[in-house]
């Protein structure tokens, strides 16, 4: 979006912001109040020193009321309506002074949206429409042209796919519809095989009736004859059972002396038990006392075992290192006697080519003397 535009699109919000601010602030002012309202309102906002707020109030009330009276007079005049128009004039400023005051004064605010009735409606929705442009005018103003352009030809893809999806639903629909027809044949169809199914079933249910009667009485039958045979069992289990009875307390004469008995070993066991427990009580006392004594023993050895370790350790890492700076002093040594041989040599050799050099110029002297000798002898003959 172009710089200049955005600010134009920002300068038209802010405008309409500070409307809708001023139109919201109206909206709690009471429509058409009564003298009582008045008064009472006017009172509210002189205890909470809303004096500015309060002088508003009244010339906006004054005003209105000057507007409803050139309203209703009969005069209809030029001079008449040049007086409402600066009457209009002075409440369109009044109520731009209030506005601003309202904005600056929260108590006089609070004051109105407690005791101002209910809001208009239609000022409310006129409100809305109002944000409703706002974001209309924001859109179209920040909008570039080739942005637009763009949503036209989208505005127009979507029309056009409008109309395939009509077709296509009408398409839809009459398959439907055909689909319907079908069905209502198929259910038609299922309703005479549910009627012949409805007739076949009432005969199976008579039939199942009957069976059930017959089933009925020979269940009767069957359980007299199952009530006789088990009164003539339970009387059998009866006799059975008090010959039970007498050799159950035939055994429990028998047991009560095999009990006795019995009872005696089981607490001659729990003494040697608690006996055993005792003794075993004490021995585990002294073992564990010679476990502590041996702990502690433990102990103290490790301690010193541990300083000697310490010690040895020290020594052997003393002899290692020892051991090292032997080694590395033999090497040196062994290097400064290469070092002394190599310089011996050297100087050996130096010192040969030297008295050999020396040896030659002496002996180039001694064959220049001989030579001179010779030639003086050749002269004197």
């Amino acid at each position: 979006m172009h710089k200049l535009t955005s600010l134009e699109a920002q300068r038209v919000t802010s405008v309409l912001d500070e409307t809708l601010a001023s139109l919201n602030l109206l909206t709690f002012l009471p429509e058409g109040p009564t003298q009582a309202m008045q008064d009472d309102l006017t009172a509210r906002l002189q205890e909470g020193g809303a004096n500015g707020a309060k002088s508003g109030l009244g010339m906006l009330w004054k005003l209105e009321e000057s507007i409803r009276k050139s309203k209703e007079s009969a005069f209809g005049s030029a001079y008449g309506n040049d007086n409402s128009f600066e009457i209009g004039e002075q409440l369109h400023n009044s109520t731009r002074s209030l506005c601003r005051v309202l904005r600056k004064d929260p108590v006089a605010m609070d004051i109105l949206m407690e005791g101002g009735g209910e809001r208009s409606e239609s000022i409310l929705s006129f409100c809305g429409l109002i944000r409703d442009l706002e974001a209309i005018t924001f859109r179209r103003l920040s909008t570039t042209v080739e942005e637009e352009v763009a949503e036209r030809e989208k505005l127009k893809d979507l029309r056009d796919k409008e109309k395939s999806y009509d077709k296509e639903r009408i398409e839809l629909q009459s398959n439907l519809e055909f689909q319907r027809a079908e069905k209502d044949k198929e259910v038609a169809m299922l309703g005479q095989t549910i009627s012949k199914l409805k007739a076949e079933l009432h005969d199976i249910t008579r039939t199942n009736e009957i069976e059930v009667a017959n089933i009925e009485q020979t269940a009767k039958e069957n359980v007299e004859n199952a009530r006789a045979s088990h009164t003539v069992r339970s009387e059998q289990l009866k006799e059975q059972t008090l010959k039970l009875e007498e050799s159950i307390k035939n055994l429990c004469g028998n047991n009560s002396e095999t009990e006795k008995v019995l009872r005696k070993k089981k607490n001659k066991f729990e003494t040697d038990l608690t006996n055993l427990i005792a003794k075993y009580d004490a021995d585990m006392s002294e073992k564990q006392g010679m476990y502590d004594s041996m702990s502690q023993k433990y102990s103290k050895e490790k301690t010193e075992f541990l300083a000697l370790q310490e010690h040895f350790d020290r020594v052997d890492a003393n002899k290692a290192t020892e051991e090292r700076e032997r080694k590395v002093l033999a090497a040196a040594m062994e290097m400064n006697e290469m070092a002394d041989k190599i310089l011996d040599d050297a100087a050996a050799c130096v010192q040969k080519r030297i008295r050999g050099m020396i040896d030659r110029v002496i002996v180039a002297k001694l064959k220049k003397k001989k030579g001179g000798k010779k030639g003086k002898k050749g002269k004197k003959k």
